[in-house]
């Protein structure tokens, strides 16, 4: 089907018509450039969210049409609207919908970057109020400008959503469903095949990594337990130092004075090494047999394997 290029208001600046399926008569589409910009190797600080509803027709998937398209995050460079991140912008527009509820759907994405924490938060609370969605996201890249990212990844993924990065097929995919591509068949950018890797591992990283809720407090002064000493050593030695979270130079694991702050870790990463958590762990051991029993227990952020 011929449509106006831009949309269905066209661009006055470019050819006036483009070939685009059927399917996606009834939307706009993105340019090239923008795509390239957002999905590619330039990575603009925007996130851009193509997304596709499906609900469950028997024992298979069935697209909503009507409900396929792309926004943006609101605000950053539109003073003139309220600032809002794309992941808010959808829960706003598929709550218009109004799904219904004897009916499953799934919502797959393909975003620019990861959700960051706040948002997150907002999707692990909009899954668990409405059961009968199911959310996949494949993202280009990790947003890892706020702390907390990672729990905030593995929080969705512990609501059941399905997290992922882009690889060439969903590239390809947004090209040819999303993109106003002038019938030009989509070229990946040059090392795009080693960048996909680098982020699958960093994700694979981050959702394997879990983290036991907090303990009640001590009357004791000893904050940490030698269980927690022996995470640490285990987690460093099994997964490398980059596993166990910063400490600054003036934290230490115990109150005790055998655990004063380590000056300057023999790893190649300004982290807790393996090397060092030994001289932590015999006297904690010790305090604990003898004057703490029911201390053995892990402190809030502290992995455990």
């Amino acid at each position: 089907m011929w449509v106006p290029r831009g949309g269905e208001r066209g661009d006055p600046q470019r050819s006036p018509m483009t070939w685009v399926p059927p399917a996606c008569a009834h939307r706009a589409l993105m340019d090239i450039t923008t795509f390239e910009d957002n999905f590619g190797v330039k990575r603009e600080k925007k996130t851009y969210l193509c997304y596709e509803v499906e609900v469950l027709e028997g024992d298979a998937w069935a697209p909503m049409e009507e409900h396929q398209g792309f926004l943006r995050n609101q605000g950053a460079d539109t003073p003139w609207e309220p600032r809002r991140h794309a992941e808010l912008c959808f829960l706003d527009r598929v709550r218009s919908w109004r799904l219904d509820r004897g009916k499953h759907y799934r919502l797959t994405w393909y975003i620019s970057w990861s959700p960051c924490p706040g948002c997150a938060l907002k999707l692990v609370k909009f899954l668990r109020e409405n059961s009968h969605v199911s959310l996949h996201v494949f993202a280009s890249r990790i947003y890892s400008f706020f702390s907390g990212y990672e729990r905030g990844l593995r929080d969705l993924q512990d609501a059941e959503a399905q997290l992922a990065i882009m690889t060439l097929k969903e590239h390809q995919h947004c090209w040819e469903t999303f993109v106003d591509n002038q019938d030009q068949p989509f070229e990946p950018w040059p090392n795009m095949e080693e960048d996909i890797r680098a982020q699958s591992q960093k994700l694979e990283n981050i959702l394997r990594v879990r983290f036991l809720p907090s303990a009640p407090p001590l009357s004791s002064p000893l904050p940490f337990s030698p269980w927690a000493c022996l995470s640490l050593w285990v987690t460093c030695s099994l997964l490398g130092p980059s596993f166990i979270p910063p400490f600054s130079s003036q934290e230490s694991l115990c109150s005790l004075p055998s655990c004063t702050p380590f000056p300057s870790p023999p790893c190649d990463c300004p982290r807790l090494c393996s090397v060092l958590l030994p001289t932590c762990l015999t006297p904690c051991s010790l305090h604990l047999l003898l004057l703490h029993p029911e201390s053995g227990k892990l402190k809030r952020g502290l992995p455990s394997l």
